[in-house]
């Protein structure tokens, strides 16, 4: 595994744990589920994209996935939150 493999993983490390934070302290505000589901989900895609490039797959293909499933996921917590009740 080269440099520039270890520091995208890195980075998505980084970015998800960072994105995880924040959607626990919107949980911790709003006490609704769905950042709290969120942040689970992100980190469970972001530690499997980083086990799949550690296991061998292009690590683009399961950086770049794992990213765009993290951003969706972050899309539909926000919008199912704040839908009226």
């Amino acid at each position: 595994m080269s440099n520039n493999e270890l520091v995208s993983l890195g980075a998505l490390a980084v970015a998800s744990l960072l994105a995880a934070a924040f959607l626990l302290r919107s949980w911790q505000r709003r006490r609704t589920r769905p950042p709290l589901y969120a942040a689970m989900v992100v980190l469970v895609v972001a530690a499997g994209a980083i086990v799949l490039a550690l296991l061998g797959v292009p690590y683009r293909a399961a950086t770049g996935t794992a990213f765009l499933a993290e951003m969706m996921v972050i899309l539909v917590s926000a919008r199912t939150d704040r839908r009226p009740k």
